[in-house]
């Protein structure tokens, strides 16, 4: 039976075992709600940050490489690498590393033609050769990547089968499986990067499938969050391991293009801001912004993917002081364990939360809704200690200093993630979540010039919510560089089916019938000579020569809108063919609520709290109001502080606040 019910549970986060949190997550659920039954449970959906952690954090696993000859620089030489903020001042900031270093590298002899034509037939023997000598160098996964083998798989297959003889229990990653497209460097680090991820993501899988099998869940619609927006069953994702690298933080951005249909805000930025980083997105008419290439922990890759911001700014974030004497940010974090000073778990050092603390934005008394005991002489004392008293400046002042820091940090940030696309920052509404997203937003939307801030009813779970908002998506890509005039629309189709048979037997594995698959075919194009492709759908069922012009002109069409010009007496070549499968499962609902008076009810106010806000030149004593008891039609004027359980949210003074129909609070700035 359906009740449209919604229940909440938020618990500490286990970075040892991230799995454990999510059991935790359920028990807690069944034990606040006791007609749930894990067995009950027909869908679970999961987004996850372990594949992200093992690349920022080194902990992949050791992985070899073996490469066309005399080609084995390509790696290591990479593409232009542009230094971001803050690296692009810093001139002793390290280049970034390579996933797999040349003493892992072995060279195997073959080559393909530009066209997929065998050159050198493959040398079975120096495959032998150098599966040995990396397995002999303790390699638990191996990379393989050929010049040109995204037109011709067969050495690529062919030495998958040999490693399995040679080194049984070896992860193999094959570019021309993985991502089969144009452009060695991107398909070669895509490929190192889903070897170096791919261990550490199947084991975790598994451990997941246990854990939730112990806990009485018996579905097996087990489902993880892509970087691509949509989800996959466990069972694929661990074939597919880069393709969970931006898991976690893309069903933040699912959840608020949904929540700007709901709410008719065409364009919207989403700021998540948790216990260790912030992540942006950028929705642009109701649309979030994709990418068929971008970098995940400075580590390129060619897959399409949700375009998220990441950088070191959460509550755990650490505050520190340069050797020059100035006051740092980030990005370092005390994590969840030990946590912040006033978490009193053996956590020391000054972070974004204790600050928070310390100007009065947060409750000792209702942290985590009053599950967890927060101690404001620890976050005073550390502050004071570390910061206040080497910088001569007063608790206070280096309180305030710390919050400024962070914020300036992220408003760069969302700066950048509208100017580098040209878009002004007072057409969008800011949409803040995360524990700690709220707490922000008021400041960032007001320096910014943004004029609405939107906060969902569960902040907390923003994310959770996206992967209930969503449907199983894949994308097959195959390129292959040809004329667009000269190609025979046979061809074209039997392309286009090549990678249907692939989507479907993908999907049966999942347990969806061919019925239930609906496909979408698109073509990337460029005038003949360029660096970069636009991509442009394809009508559906199969293409006849009319469609070809007409996709022609579409590219010119497009190429026109987002460059200002056209070249419709140049020539177009066809480079990658893309298809997406999608499979519609059950979606979470937000219904509409009637909308009340304006006066919140007297319930609703808690309590008064002196607040530091740097608007006033110092602490206001502000009224402290209860999400909960706050109705749709509700107003407020800040200065004004609204506690829940997994979240706080400051309206500065000036600013006002109205609960819309769907129980957002959205703040106008004015």
């Amino acid at each position: 039976m359906t009740t449209g019910a919604t229940h909440l549970a938020k618990v500490p986060s286990t970075p040892h075992d991230p799995s454990l949190a999510v059991i935790d997550g359920i028990t807690e659920l069944a034990r606040d709600h006791s007609g749930l039954d894990a067995r009950a449970i027909s869908f679970l959906a999961h987004g996850t940050t372990v594949a992200t952690n093992a690349v920022v954090e080194a902990k992949g696993a050791r992985t070899g490489l073996l490469i066309t000859r005399g080609t084995r620089a390509v790696y290591e030489a990479r593409v232009s690498e542009h230094p971001q903020y803050p690296e692009v001042f810093d001139i002793r900031a390290p280049r970034s590393s390579i996933l797999v270093p040349q003493k892992l590298t072995e060279e195997v002899v073959e080559r393909l033609a530009f066209d997929g034509s065998v050159l050198t037939p493959l040398d079975e023997e120096s495959v032998r050769r150098g599966v040995q000598q990396l397995r002999s160098k303790g390699v638990e996964s191996l990379a393989v990547c050929y010049l040109f083998s995204f037109l011709n798989r067969a050495h690529e297959a062919r030495t998958a089968e040999l490693i399995r003889e040679l080194f049984p229990g070896c992860r193999v990653s094959l570019s021309s499986d993985v991502v089969p497209v144009i452009r060695e460097y991107h398909r070669l680090s895509t490929t190192a990067l889903d070897a170096y991820v791919g261990p550490t993501i199947e084991r975790y899988l598994e451990s997941f499938a246990e854990r939730c099998r112990s806990a009485g869940i018996t579905t097996n619609r087990l489902y993880i969050m892509q970087s691509s927006g949509g989800v996959m069953s466990i069972g694929v994702a661990g074939r597919h391991a880069v393709q969970t690298v931006l898991s976690g933080p893309t069903a933040g951005v699912v959840f608020g293009t949904r929540l700007a249909q709901l709410t008719e805000h065409r364009n919207i930025l989403t700021l998540d801001i948790g216990g260790t980083s912030a992540d942006i997105g950028l929705i642009k008419d109701f649309r979030p912004t994709e990418v068929t290439t971008g970098r995940v922990a400075k580590q390129d890759l060619a897959i399409p993917m949700t375009e998220i911001r990441t950088l070191g700014a959460g509550g755990g974030t650490i505050a520190w002081i340069e050797k020059d004497g100035r006051l740092k940010v980030g990005p370092q974090s005390a994590g969840a364990v030990p946590g912040p000073a006033c978490y009193a778990a053996g956590g020391e050092a000054p972070t974004v939360t204790d600050a928070n603390l310390v100007l009065g934005y947060l409750s000792p008394d209702y942290f985590l809704g009053g599950k967890l005991a927060i101690k404001p002489d620890l976050a005073a004392a550390t502050i004071e200690t570390r910061i206040a008293k080497p910088l001569g400046l007063s608790l206070v002042e280096a309180a305030a200093g710390i919050v400024k820091i962070i914020d300036n940090n992220m408003e760069v940030e969302l700066r950048l993630a509208l100017l580098d696309r040209g878009l002004d920052p007072r057409t969008f509404s800011l949409v803040a979540f995360g524990g700690a997203g709220p707490t922000h937003a008021g400041r960032l939307a007001r320096d910014l010039g943004i004029s609405t801030v939107i906060v969902p009813r569960y902040p907390g779970i923003s994310c959770a919510m996206g992967l209930l908002m969503t449907d199983v998506k894949h994308f097959y890509l195959q390129s292959r560089v040809v004329m667009l005039h000269e190609l025979p629309v046979t061809d074209v189709n039997r392309a286009f089916a090549d990678l249907a048979d692939r989507a479907l037997r993908e999907a049966r594995a999942e347990g969806f019938q061919p019925g239930e698959v609906a496909l979408a075919k698109s073509l990337d194009l460029r005038y003949i000579g360029q660096g970069y492709e636009i991509t442009v759908p394809c009508p559906a069922g199969e293409l006849a020569e009319e469609d070809l012009p007409a996709l022609r002109r579409e590219f010119d069409r497009l190429h026109r809108q987002i460059y200002g010009h056209d070249a419709p007496d140049e020539e177009v070549e066809v480079v990658t063919f893309r298809m997406t499968s999608l499979m519609k499962v059950h979606r979470l609902g937000l219904e509409p609520q009637p909308v009340g008076a304006s006066t919140p009810p007297s319930r609703a106010l808690k309590t008064h709290r002196d607040v530091f806000f740097e608007e006033a030149r110092g602490y206001v004593t502000a009224p402290i109001y209860d999400r909960h008891a706050l109705a749709p039609g509700n107003e407020l004027t800040g200065p004004a502080v609204i506690e829940q359980m997994d979240t706080t949210t400051v309206v500065h003074p000036g600013q006002t606040l109205r609960v819309d129909e769907f129980h957002n609070l959205v703040i106008a700035l004015g």
